[in-house]
């Protein structure tokens, strides 16, 4: 089980959550579907195919996540692309190396959170990705602030754990954002698709790093 976070380990964990998601193309498409566009397994297929691509491109790692966000914010036209190039590109700044142990990859998953931060007001609570995203960048600060020996995996596990939980949460609460928000209380007990999509990928992160 590898300890180290680097490119090889993000191209092998993109490829995974790619093939996660097309597995579930349909079942996010039927969540986006009870109050969006119904369109979301698409817009999250797109967004990964362009990132996979992306991050076979030449390039250290700080470089390979700055051309993940370009080809993830030129794969749709649609909030997904957008909030996730901004949380790339924040990755990238945040990089301080070639081979990040678990406490320096929790830095640049901070700095990506906060760079998403910039491109969207949306809170715990609100009913959007941001319900499994916050949560899970949260759980990763956590446990290597309780932990000094916390591990790579310790860190995913923690983080897709508590994505899932907050992605499932998201059935309680009013749509804020998107067209969404306009169902108001008939948004209340459908999932989110964007949050459960996260969800998947953070699960199939922690599953690669445990793989390899």
């Amino acid at each position: 089980m590898t300890n180290e976070f680097t490119k090889d380990l993000l191209v092998k964990s993109l490829e995974a959550s790619l093939a996660t998601v097309e597995s579930k193309f349909d079942e996010l498409n039927a969540l986006d579907a009870a109050t969006g566009d119904g369109d979301h397994g698409t817009a999250i297929v797109a967004t990964l195919k362009a990132a996979v691509e992306s991050a076979k491109q030449p390039g250290n790692l700080a470089d390979t996540l700055s051309n993940i966000a370009m080809g993830v914010m030129s794969a749709t036209g649609g909030s997904t692309s957008s909030l996730n190039g901004s949380f790339y590109m924040g990755m990238s700044g945040g990089v301080t190396g070639e081979a990040l142990d678990a406490a320096s990859t929790v830095k640049a998953y901070e700095a990506g959170l906060e760079m998403m931060g910039t491109m969207t007001s949306a809170k715990v609570g609100d009913k959007t990705m941001m319900d499994a995203m916050i949560p899970a960048i949260e759980a990763m600060s956590a446990t290597v602030a309780q932990n000094a020996s916390a591990t790579l995996h310790d860190v995913f596990v923690a983080a897709a754990d508590a994505a899932l939980e907050g992605a499932e949460k998201t059935k309680e609460y009013v749509a804020k954002f998107g067209r969404a928000r306009n169902l108001g209380e008939r948004s209340r007990g459908s999932q989110d698709a964007g949050a459960t999509s996260l969800a998947l990928i953070f699960k199939a992160f922690a599953d690669t790093i445990a793989a390899n």
